[in-house]
């Protein structure tokens, strides 16, 4: 079986709905607490945690690590994930809006 070229783009990978509208609130709480540079930063922390292959349910666990490491600050992070697990919560009762 031949790999593919390093220039050849991969196969996208597929997110499921819930998943994807947890990931949305995840970011947007994101960029609120860390401002301008907030959407370059997520977008790194995006791509690689998508390559990881944890991009399913059990997966935003790691993605919520992922962005909270992003913060410098220790309260700024410590809230990020507060509020992160929050919405997580809400995917764990059956409601995510």
């Amino acid at each position: 079986m031949q790999r593919a070229a390093p220039s050849q783009k991969a196969a996208p990978h597929k997110i499921l709905p819930v998943v994807t509208r947890v990931i949305e609130q995840l970011d947007k709480l994101f960029i609120e607490l860390s401002g301008s540079s907030g959407q370059s930063r997520r977008d790194r922390v995006f791509q690689q945690w998508l390559s990881s292959g944890k991009a399913s349910p059990s997966g935003l666990r790691h993605y919520i690590s992922a962005l909270g490491d992003q913060f410098d600050d220790r309260k700024r992070r410590e809230e990020f994930s507060s509020r992160a697990q929050q919405i997580l919560l809400h995917l764990q009762s059956g409601y995510v809006s």
